[in-house]
């Protein structure tokens, strides 16, 4: 490395899919767009508060624990309901954040949800560090969105993946 580079660490990518027969597009908007209820079950979420708001932007002020490491970080979110959601940082942890919600009625009734991330992390040990959890991370994020559905509007059969995470 050449005096004066900087290490980046490698992007780290990921997502998953799940059709929700009992759920629509808006009542799953809903569970990811009440972004100060995330520490309700979202694990790692301490604390979310909205400080800016307009009809279609956000910003957002979160404060995670990622393991004994607590992370203060502002989110900017884009909304167009009940089609998406896209939240984007360049703060606290990572030089890059990116996370993208889709949602779309399915032909039989119900909701097609896609969840896509990118995060590169400013150092490359909280990268390797991320990299041993983010399987386990993603799993009880799923559980968590989906669990906090149920509890919303009713207990039905859980979301049906559709596509591999990766």
């Amino acid at each position: 490395m050449q005096r004066g580079s900087t290490s980046v660490a490698p992007a780290r990518t990921g997502g998953w899919e799940r059709e929700f027969r009992s759920f629509t597009p808006a009542q799953l908007f809903v569970v990811v767009s009440e972004i100060e209820k995330y520490p309700l079950f979202i694990p790692g979420c301490i604390a979310t508060r909205i400080i800016e708001r307009s009809e279609t932007h956000w910003r957002v002020d979160n404060l995670f624990s990622f393991g004994p490491v607590r992370s203060r970080f502002t989110t900017f979110a884009e909304l167009d309901a009940p089609q998406r959601l896209d939240v984007t940082s360049r703060d606290g942890p990572w030089t890059d954040f990116r996370l993208a919600w889709r949602f779309q009625s399915m032909t039989s009734g119900g909701c097609h949800v896609s969840c896509r991330f990118s995060v590169q992390f400013r150092s490359r040990l909280l990268s390797a560090l991320a990299a041993v959890g983010l399987a386990e991370a993603e799993r009880l994020f799923i559980r968590g969105f989906e669990n906090r559905a149920k509890a919303l509007y009713g207990a039905p059969a859980t979301g049906v993946p559709v596509a591999a995470s990766r």
